[in-house]
């Protein structure tokens, strides 16, 4: 996958603008195996923020420019073939989860996670892995299957 260049915007709200015009106007943007994929402007915070504490349960407060700025890269890596992808992992319930798929691309560390709430294929997230057991963990999550 040819990975686009950095979106170097000046401000939080050119950033939500870009994600609102090229991802929740045109939604749904499909998969390359067509799962179409619904975006929300209120899914701006969770995915394009970050916590303050490394707690799961703190909340998102603080912009994470490092999401924002490879912002451009959700609809390739949706779009991309060869990414083979895998059950993402439920927090919630402590185990991987078919109705939620996670694509990595593996050289550049980064993930985009959608998931399936009974009606749509949702966007939630899209980031940088920052440690090296979470993506030796997202390797080796069973390979996701594509509902019939």
């Amino acid at each position: 996958m040819a990975i686009p260049d950095l979106l170097m915007l000046p401000t939080e709200a050119k950033y939500k603008r870009y994600f609102i015009d090229n991802y929740c106007t045109p939604s749904p943007i499909a998969t390359w195996d067509s799962l179409p994929v619904m975006f929300y402007p209120d899914m701006f915070e969770h995915a394009f923020y970050k916590r303050s504490a490394k707690q799961w349960e703190a909340k998102k407060t603080i912009v994470d420019w490092d999401r924002c700025q490879r912002m451009s890269w959700i609809k390739d890596v949706l779009m991309d073939s060869s990414i083979v992808p895998r059950q993402g992992y439920d927090k919630a319930v402590g185990k991987n989860d078919n109705s939620r798929r996670v694509a990595l691309v593996s050289k550049e560390r980064y993930i985009v996670v959608i998931r399936d709430d009974g009606k749509k294929w949702r966007f939630v997230t899209a980031y940088l892995i920052d440690n090296a057991e979470t993506k030796r963990k997202l390797v080796a999550a069973p390979i996701w299957v594509k509902p019939v």
